[in-house]
């Protein structure tokens, strides 16, 4: 699973600027025929919960194309990469990061619902970038990888409601 969801990642690597790009659609993307497969077009309420997206319209060009916007979208794939490149025998590193995230997010209004949109959201992201070579073994290992990130973060998140 590891090894799958590394060696995919090396592709999403070696687009320029994948942090931004891949960061942008993450938030924006639809897929053919208007289907809502990125975090803004699956719950438009995120909206809110984004400062550097309050001043501006939902899913307008603006905030799509706005310097903050990007900037969030690249620190997400950032952090992602981190993540990625922590998977290895040992995996207690990352989940302190990750734990660490989710304690973070908590105090952003972040709910444990919203963590299967980011999710789809990043599976969708992903299916684009790597086009004919995210097959269905790459998705399945990067559903799995996702989900232990989730569980960690959740968990950290738990932690600061206690």
């Amino acid at each position: 699973m590891a090894a799958t969801v590394i060696d995919s990642w090396k592709l999403v690597t070696a687009i320029d600027n994948y942090e931004e790009v891949a960061g942008v659609i993450l938030f924006r993307k639809y897929v053919s025929g208007g289907s809502p497969s990125s975090i803004f077009a699956i719950a438009p309420e995120a909206h809110d919960l984004f400062r550097f997206a309050k001043e501006f319209e939902p899913n307008s060009e603006e905030l799509f194309e706005s310097a903050r916007l990007k900037k969030h979208g690249a620190g997400v794939v950032s952090m992602l990469n981190i993540a990625i490149c922590m998977l290895g025998t040992d995996l207690e590193p990352l989940v302190l990061v990750l734990k660490d995230l989710g304690a973070r997010h908590a105090k952003y209004g972040v709910l444990e619902a919203h963590f299967p949109i980011v999710g789809q959201a990043l599976i969708e992201t992903l299916a684009d970038a790597l086009g004919e070579k995210f097959t269905d073994d790459v998705k399945a290992a990067w559903v799995d990888i996702y989900a232990v990130v989730q569980s960690n973060m959740l968990a950290g998140m738990k932690k600061v409601d206690e």
